[in-house]
């Protein structure tokens, strides 16, 4: 029986087991995106709860903040509140319908309780409506009193109870399916070993028909390779039959050639195999390295905080002390040391609030809130707060782009403030259009500050020499916050020498911001 014949047969047994593995791992991997999917929607219906259960908060408490202190915004705060409620609505109730879709008409009950969760909702808006809508200082008592009532008995138990309960079920369901996954990767486990008993028993036979119709002819035919190995290139085999094992020793002659190659393949190999372990190596020491960096800041965050609120503390205590101390005084003396009190924490806020950005940019985990912008009338009213006479200088009318107004507007009052500070008394805005994106730059005629000086004036709390003699006060964060929000946009900063005498504040802004702060905050 010729040898082919044999394989055939074991490679049939070895494809049919092979295949049933392919199948195997098919049916594994669809059943494991099955279950991806109803755990991701579980997370994703969870989360949009979530948020549907905090704007209804929010809006309740804007109600109630509404008739204590009246309705500043004329109602636009609740119905944007009531459009996001909607929205997330509407949000779940299509995360419930791909719920359906995908595991059967067993969710119908989560639409159901979606449907009276609404109900509930758009009942008390109507009601807080009707309440709101109902002036007058003889009503306040009765309608503060019946807005007690809904948000007692309908608000913090009923609704409470509902928004608990869909985020139960959603939290059931995906333990659920945990457990589901659990059973299919047993029954998976009980198929493979299967699997491998079958494949145990197709290698036993195969090593049986090996050693008895393959290991007799090529012992003899071991004896002629051996004969190679040691340099008799003029031996024959002696291996007779029509098996394909004579065959073989037709092909020997090459066997020189097929070596060599394979021990160039192996060395090749190991090279490979050697740059791939350096370069995980280096991405590792770079992973260290940034683990690093992040410690560094976070130490430098304490110890810069740890500075700054010392002082302030200290005023804040020492007015209460004065406060407090002595004979009573007249509330026009309290007035003012609450005044001083007060101003000193919004100081400390701001320059607390400050560092956090410095510090979280430098960490990689900076958080803006982008929209479309027209960055020159941003500029004009930002200038306008501190001088109408200033001139700001655009080379360009309506340039748009995607930017924290916010953080950007604080970049320019710090410019300013800055220019004010320690320039000259003229100050000019200038925005250009680079090959980028922006440029914005204050420019004074003061002067100036030493090169060496130009990037220390970035960092915390730096002063420059032209301030040293001059100014007392200054938190020393202008500058380094104006460079956090650069970087955080993905543009930069700098200071530049200005022709003539004077110097320049630029901040670089590029049209399109990095992926990392596309996220809302």
């Amino acid at each position: 029986m010729r040898i082919s014949n044999l394989l055939r047969g074991l490679a049939a047994l070895m494809l049919i087991i092979a295949l049933s593995g392919a199948a195997l791992a098919y049916w594994s991997a669809q059943q494991a995106a099955y279950f991806n999917a109803r755990i991701n929607l579980a997370h994703k219906s969870y989360e949009a709860h979530l948020q549907l259960s905090g704007n209804t908060y929010q809006l309740f408490k804007q109600y109630g903040d509404a008739m204590l202190i009246g309705d500043r915004d004329k109602g636009a705060g609740e119905a944007e509140l009531i459009r996001l409620i909607r929205a997330n609505v509407r949000d779940i109730r299509a995360l419930i319908g791909q719920e359906i879709d995908l595991v059967g008409e067993e969710e119908i009950s989560e639409l159901q309780l979606l449907s009276r969760i609404e109900r509930k909702i758009e009942g008390l808006i109507t009601r807080f409506e009707a309440v709101r809508k109902e002036t007058g200082a003889e009503q306040f008592g009765r309608n503060w009193a019946d807005m007690s009532t809904m948000l007692d008995d309908e608000i913090d138990r009923e609704f409470h109870l509902m928004i608990n309960a869909a985020l139960a079920e959603e939290l059931e369901e995906v333990e659920e399916t945990r457990a589901a996954a659990a059973r299919h990767l047993k029954t998976a486990n009980v198929v493979t070993l299967l699997l491998v008993i079958l494949a145990l028993g197709v290698v036993t036979g195969a090593l049986w028909i090996y050693t008895t119709q393959i290991i007799r002819p090529m012992g003899r035919l071991m004896q002629g390779v051996n004969a190679l190995a040691e340099g008799h290139f003029d031996h024959r085999m002696q291996v007779r039959g029509r098996h394909e094992i004579a065959e073989i020793g037709g092909v020997m002659d090459t066997m020189a050639a097929m070596v060599e190659a394979r021990t160039q393949s192996l060395t090749t190999q190991n090279s490979e195999l050697e740059e791939a372990v350096r370069t995980r190596t280096a991405a590792l020491e770079s992973l260290l390295q940034k683990s690093r960096v992040a410690e560094n800041a976070r130490r430098q965050m304490l110890a810069d905080v740890s500075h700054e609120l010392r002082t302030p503390l200290t005023i804040i205590q020492g007015e209460s002390d004065v406060a407090l101390r002595g004979e009573d005084k007249t509330p026009e003396e309290y007035r003012e040391a609450l005044r001083r009190t007060r101003e000193t924490a919004r100081h400390t806020n701001l320059l607390v609030d400050d560092l956090l950005f410095i510090s979280r940019e430098e960490s990689g985990k900076s958080r803006l809130k982008l929209e479309r912008v027209d960055l020159a009338e941003l500029l004009k009213t930002t200038v306008e707060v501190f001088d109408r006479d200033i001139p700001v200088l655009a080379d360009e009318e309506d340039p748009q782009m995607s930017l924290d107004a916010a953080r950007i507007r604080q970049c320019i009052a710090a410019m300013i403030q800055n220019a004010r500070r320690y320039g000259g008394p003229d100050v000019v805005v200038r925005l250009l259009r680079t090959a980028t994106g922006f440029r914005i730059s204050v420019e004074d005629n003061g002067p100036g500050l030493p090169d060496a000086e130009k990037e220390k004036a970035f960092e915390r709390f730096f002063r420059g020499s032209n301030a040293a003699d001059r100014y007392e006060d200054g938190a020393g964060l202008g500058l380094p916050v104006v460079r956090s929000i650069a970087r955080a946009h993905g543009g930069s900063a700098l200071l530049k020498d200005r022709p003539g005498g004077g110097l320049s504040c630029i901040m670089e802004l590029p049209m399109v911001p990095p992926l990392r702060v596309v996220a809302q905050s």
